[in-house]
């Protein structure tokens, strides 16, 4: 039977060029180091280590030793990692809640590459707006929800994933009094929001307590031309001219590709919509989520590269929480 911890040993008294330091570095005694890598000598009828100077250094039957063990050595921690995380594949059932919007703008697109890496994982998908989801929540009827802004309740945790540019939706033709004397605007201050007629869902939604943010900044109130919660009917409002709304610009690509609808840019500084993974705070962490999460960041950060989002993926630090990436 190979003596595996002596060859750990040989290999660090390669490595580092000394007995004395490969007995720190494996935190026992020098004599321990020096009778294992004997022994291994004898087992092998070799000379492995030899002197040259102050160092100690493989001989020729050393050197084969050492990059064959060395080798050995990484199979070894490969199996290790292996095992561990055959042990911690996802798998089970996941009831989860997507917010509107999220479901065909992000999460649509990666669900199928998710359940073929991870075929034992059982998506139960609900979809609904960000309070309705905090609702679910909070009687156990999901796991996990995808949710806008911050949640209302204190039971609840959050992950911040991303954060998306929000731009004005503007039907093709501007209307009056709106933008520069009837002239396409491609820009304007978050401030100048208050000048246009809005249809946006009513408080407390996440885009329109975004949308009050930036009127109490400009001192002003909003112009809700229309409340409206169905985000397929806000854009066929704006198609039909009737108003403006706010949307990230890749949940409208395809219409303004059509010239359907137009895109007007917010800021600097612009204005971004947050989402979150949020879970109840008594929930046990979940490797299906936590690979969910990932998958979603993945995703996000590829359209991002690819210019069909404009945003910011949230990466975990040990220091600060979380972070732009």
């Amino acid at each position: 039977m190979p003596d595996i911890k002596g060859m750990n040993y040989f290999i660090e008294v390669a490595r580092l060029g000394s007995f004395s330091a490969a007995a720190r570095q494996l935190r026992i005694t020098q004599p321990a180091v020096s009778r294992r890598v004997r022994s291994l000598e004898k087992d092998l009828g070799v000379r492995l280590l030899q002197r040259r100077g102050r160092a100690v250094i493989p001989t020729g039957a050393g050197e084969i030793l050492l990059a064959r063990a060395t080798a050995l050595q990484r199979s070894a921690d490969a199996i290790y990692e292996e095992v561990r995380a055959g042990a911690a594949v996802p798998s089970g059932p996941l009831a989860l809640g997507i917010s509107i919007v999220v479901g065909h703008l992000i999460v649509a697109p990666l669900i199928d590459d998710f359940l073929r890496s991870f075929p034992a994982v059982r998506l139960h998908l609900f979809e609904g707006y960000s309070s309705f989801i905090e609702e679910w929540l909070a009687h156990g009827r999901i796991d996990a929800g995808l949710i806008w802004g911050q949640p209302r309740s204190k039971d609840l945790v959050v992950e911040p994933l991303l954060e998306l540019e929000l731009s004005v939706i503007a039907p093709k033709k501007p209307i009056v009094g709106c933008e520069n004397g009837g002239r396409p605007v491609k820009a304007i201050r978050q401030q100048d929001l208050v000048r246009f007629p809005l249809i946006l869902p009513a408080l407390p939604h996440g885009l329109r307590l975004l949308a009050e943010q930036a009127a109490r900044a400009a001192g002003k109130p909003l112009n809700i031309a229309m409340e409206c919660d169905g985000v397929l009917l806000t854009r066929e409002f704006v198609k039909q001219g009737m108003g403006y709304t706010l949307f990230a610009v890749g949940g409208s690509e395809k219409e303004i590709a059509e010239e359907q609808l137009r895109e007007i840019r917010i800021g600097p500084p612009a204005v971004y919509w947050t989402l979150s993974m949020a879970t109840r705070r008594s929930s046990a962490p979940s490797t299906v989520l936590a690979e969910l999460s990932r998958a979603i960041r993945a995703a996000v950060q590829q359209k991002i590269r690819q210019r069909e989002l404009r945003g910011h993926v949230f990466k975990r630090t040990d220091i600060r929480g979380y972070e732009r990436s």
